[in-house]
Order: C-alpha cells, then structure tokens, then sequence
C-alpha cells in the first residue's frame, strides 16, 4: 500500500522537488482536500464504534489525496495504515475544520472557517499547526488501533509536551541544512517479573511513555516535524534528519513571506476552461471550487468556469470585477476578453433574483407617495432599495419610522406579518 508522500512523486513531475517549502504545502493541500471531500457529504462520513473512519469513508477521502501526490488511488483498509493521513484527519479536527456530527459521523465546518484558515500566510499556518501539536494530546507518538482516539481539546503528558517544545526549539537555533541525530528505534518493551518486593520510598517512578525521550523524539522527526514540512529524513538510507527552510516559520519574530507557498500555473482559457499544474496550492483550490466547477483532478486540476459556479462565488460576495481580479492574480495575465464578458452577462443575471429572509417590504397605492418618501432626506436610512413603482424593501428596524411618516400624511398603514412557512 503506497502512502501519501509527495516525495514519492514521480521523478517526471517532480519539478518542485528541491523547494524546501515544498513538503510544508503539500500537507496545507491536503488538509483543504480532506476537509473539501467531506463537506461534499452533508450527512457525514461515517466513523466505528471506535472512533476511526470506515473504509468505505476512506473510499471517499483517499482518490483526490492520492491524484493531486501523483500516486495511485487504491485507499487503505484502515485509517492507520497511512499515519499522515491519520494524522491530516486529526489535525483538522483540532482546528475546528471537522467535527463530530450526530451519531458517529465526521461532518466538516463551514466554508468561512476553513476561508479564515487559509487567508493565513503559510509561515502563519505551520506555526498554527506545530502550536497544537505540541501541546496535543490528539497526537500520540505511535497511534494504537486498539486505543480510542483522544478528543481533539486533550492535552498531550508534560513530558510529552517539553520534548516537543525543545525539540521546535532545536530546529529553529539551527540553520537550513543543519542536522539532527535520528534516535535509533527503541527495544520493544520486555514483561518484567512481578516482583513482592516494595518499592522504597523515594524511588523513581517509572515514565508514562516507555520509548523515553528518544522514542518521542524518533517519533516527531519522522512523523509531524516531517510531514509538516521542517525536516527531511529517510529511515532507511539516514541517521539523521535535515532541518528545512520552512523551519524558519517556527521563529515567532519571522515575518509573514519567511516560507513561501509552491504553486503551478494556472491557465484560463477561451473556451471556459480553468488549468491548474503542479504544484497545487490550496488558496487558489480554494478560489477555483468557490467560482467553477472541478471537472477531473490527477496531475493537473481542470476546471469549467460555468453560471453555476459564477452564482455560487456571487452569493459569497465575489463580484465579477473582484472574481476576475483574484483569477488574473492567480494566472498573472490578463482573462480572455470573452470571459471577462461572460462574467458580467452572468453578473447581470444574477442581480435579477435575490432572496431576502425576513425583509421588511412597503406597498403604497400610488408611486407618488413612495416618491415622496425617497424625497425625504431621512429614508436613506429606512429603505435599502425601490423595488417597483409603488414598493420598496425597508431597512430592518426602520418600519416603526416608516409608519410614523404615513400617518402624519393621512395615510393608515396596515402591518401584515408573513412566517417563512406563509
């Protein structure tokens, strides 16, 4: 069973392989296209009574993981069978981006939170990461498929914790290149003799974690400090690990640019058609799924800009000049002219229809009464728009003012409340 690794990456795609941020983005991917393939599930994927997710949820989760690392799609049986995307699963989960919905399902957060994730330099987002899995419980050093995972707020041991805190604070004292021995694999734990004897008052008390700091250390380098990014290490061909450029991100004073985010270009064509190559950086996956529609995804991403997708990013508040500004921005050209024209034939049919919840609506029998009202230099804060002739859609709290002002002109309003069944 292969692994997700982008450093397994075919040689032939590989064109980012001596990018030290590379591995760092990689994960950040991942973690948009783990959360993006359970938000396309509005029930939920479903979880065991222990707590992992069942293989026909890694049936779901796996094949865009796997296409965008250039690896084959066949998932796992088990979740633990890929730690990493353990490991992504988890990590999500701690920062709000999964949750436990009712029953035992995974259900994902909504598009705004994992907006607001993303919106995050990536030397911000590895920070972010690396914080919570210092302190996390969520994470142990060698997951157990026996042992019910922790939930996502419980706090790993001390010790645990103050190895990682010095092992982050390792990395970041040395320099890009610079490296750090890789424990050796500790001895599996032998059945020690019980023993009648008691213990003396004063002795030392045994570890929590048998491995010691060596297992935990081994356990870090080659798990979450990798994956993430901040080292590189082979355990079979090293006995040592390389500290990355992105460790830099670790250094609380570094600035917002210290680690910059791989990405391929991004091609708009003529024809609708939206190209995204190697390799995929999760913003502008993110901008992509708001405004069109993904129509395959393997060593490239290809998009369809469509109506559809122009409404979805216009309910989200993109507008056909910001939308075509964020995707020259992404492309670094200017858009077709024929695109930039559909875009606004599809602003203009997407301004007809608007569905207003709980609106307030004024109806007047002649348009010269309404058109006193817009003459009065205080309804610019009663009506938000004229509707028709003789309507116009008032500003939530502004009906009392309203009715005042058609009673001292002789007119008698009547309120008629409508529920959103009604």
């Amino acid at each position: 069973m292969a692994h997700l690794d982008d450093s397994k990456r075919p040689a032939a795609v590989q064109s980012a392989a001596d990018e030290p941020a590379r591995v760092a983005a990689a994960l950040q991917r991942d973690l948009y296209l783990y959360w993006r393939a359970v938000q396309s599930v509005p029930a939920g994927l479903p979880l065991t009574s222990r707590g992992y997710l069942t293989r026909q949820a890694l049936r779901r989760i796996y094949p865009s993981l796997a296409a965008a690392a250039g690896q084959p799609p066949e998932s796992p049986a088990t979740e633990l069978e890929d730690e990493r995307l353990f490991f992504l699963r988890r990590l999500l989960e701690r920062l709000g981006l999964l949750r436990r919905g009712e029953g035992e399902c995974l259900v994902a957060a909504p598009r705004a939170e994992i907006e607001r994730y993303l919106g995050h330099p990536l030397a911000e987002r590895l920070r972010i990461c690396a914080r919570l899995w210092v302190a996390g419980g969520w994470w142990p050093d060698r997951p157990d498929p026996r042992v019910l995972p922790l939930r996502p707020l419980v706090p790993a041991p001390p010790r645990i914790a103050l190895v990682r805190r010095r092992l982050l604070d390792s990395l970041t004292e040395l320099s890009p290149g610079g490296t750090l021995p890789l424990p050796p694999e500790p001895l599996a734990p032998t059945a020690a003799r019980p023993s009648r004897a008691r213990a003396r008052p004063g002795a030392a008390r045994q570890p929590l974690d048998r491995a010691g700091e060596a297992g935990t250390q081994r356990a870090a380098l080659l798990g979450p400090l990798r994956w993430l990014g901040f080292v590189a290490c082979d355990e079979a061909a090293a006995a040592h690990a390389t500290v990355t450029t992105a460790a830099q991100a670790l250094d609380p004073r570094a600035p917002p640019d210290t680690v910059s985010e791989p990405r391929g270009s991004i091609a708009v064509l003529p024809n609708l058609t939206v190209i995204a190559y190697p390799p995929l950086a999760a913003p502008a996956l993110l901008l992509l799924d708001g405004c069109a529609e993904l129509e395959a995804l393997d060593q490239t991403a290809r998009y369809r800009l469509s109506r559809v997708g122009f409404t979805r990013g216009h309910a989200d508040g993109l507008s056909a000049e910001t939308l075509a500004a964020r995707l020259e921005s992404l492309t670094g050209t200017p858009l077709p002219q024929n695109v930039r024209a559909t875009f606004d034939d599809w602003s203009r049919h997407a301004e007809r229809l608007r569905l207003t919840l709980d609106a307030t609506v004024l109806e007047v029998r002649a348009p010269d009464l309404l058109d006193a009202l817009l003459a009065e230099p205080s309804a610019t804060a009663w009506l938000e728009r004229r509707l028709t002739p003789t309507t116009a859609l008032l500003a939530s709290d502004a009906a009392p003012a309203v009715r005042a002002w058609l009673l001292r002109r002789g007119e008698l309003p009547a309120l008629v409340e409508h529920g959103r069944d009604g």
